[in-house]
């Protein structure tokens, strides 16, 4: 793998390993190394890799959603949480709902720059540390095809009129 291709593997496996939708990494994933075809494997194995970090990126993706889009602020503590649900439990997920739809909108926002940032940083690295590979010339020899020659089995002639 060149360089450049694991330096945006690496990049993209990172960004969509990091979007505050849980469980939709991996088809997300997948499908953006296929559609730029690189390694999907590498990049569903990233996007693994930064889970923690997913997780750990949740409540600030969806305060920084909040605060993007002027929402009113959601209390997220556990016992403010638990009473959200206690009281009405379709108000509470709708509100949940949406503060998820501010913070996938606000990793929208940032994961063009942060990719190409990551991008920027990796390149430089891997070109660096990754041996450089000689082009690959694989030269086929040409040589003549020896010509078959099939043997003919004449038929008798009384075998050719019996036939008819």
């Amino acid at each position: 793998m060149t360089p450049h291709k694991l330096a945006v593997t690496v990049a993209l496996g990172t960004v969509v390993g990091i979007l505050p939708a849980l469980g939709v990494t991996t088809v997300m994933g997948t499908a953006l190394a296929a559609r730029f075809r690189l390694n999907i494997a590498a990049t569903v194995l990233v996007s693994y890799l930064v889970h923690p970090l997913q997780l750990l990126l949740i409540i600030p993706f969806i305060k920084a959603g909040i605060f993007m889009f002027g929402m009113d602020d959601l209390k997220l503590t556990l016992d403010e949480m638990i009473a959200m649900f206690q009281l009405d439990w379709l108000a509470a997920l709708n509100k949940l709902w949406i503060a998820n739809l501010a913070a996938v909108s606000a990793w929208a926002i940032l994961a063009l720059p942060v990719g190409l940032l990551l991008y920027a940083a990796l390149l430089p690295i891997l070109k660096r540390v990754l041996p450089k590979s000689s082009p690959v010339v694989e030269t086929i020899p040409v040589t003549s095809i020896p010509e078959i020659t099939l043997p003919v089995i004449p038929i008798p002639e009384t075998e050719v009129q019996s036939q008819l």
